[in-house]
């Protein structure tokens, strides 16, 4: 019964001083870690007449500065940040749109997105 708490005691002391060090596999990786631009929520879209109007709601703090709405081959920027924006003009065919905030690096964040269908005449 000795031998097996001593080779316990040991076992356990080996495995405690081997574990030690553990941090240093990642501690490289936490310098200068980068801080992205947190992203919009509760995106929705309410299709209109050739029209669309967005919201969502701006991430509380101070990191983001600016939106970006991009659909297609157009990316609209606006400075300062608003939660609603009217999309007009649109033709009558299916659009994939997509929210971004921007910090004051020009960072986007992750991207919102919502599907749409403006509606004919």
């Amino acid at each position: 019964m000795k031998k097996i708490l001593t080779m316990t005691a040991i076992l356990l002391t080996f495995l405690m001083t081997g574990c030690d060090k553990m941090e240093d596999n990642y501690k490289d990786y936490q310098n200068n870690v980068k801080t992205y631009s947190p992203r919009v929520t509760n995106l929705t879209a309410n299709a209109g007449l050739r029209e669309a109007t967005l919201s969502w709601t701006n991430p509380d703090g101070n990191i983001a500065k600016k939106n970006a709405i991009c659909f297609e081959d157009t990316t609209i920027v606006l400075n300062p940040m608003v939660e609603t924006y009217k999309l007009t003009g649109l033709e009558i065919k299916g659009y994939t749109i997509v929210v971004y905030t921007i910090d004051q690096f020009e960072n986007y964040s992750v991207p919102a997105t919502v599907s749409i269908f403006p509606n004919g005449e």
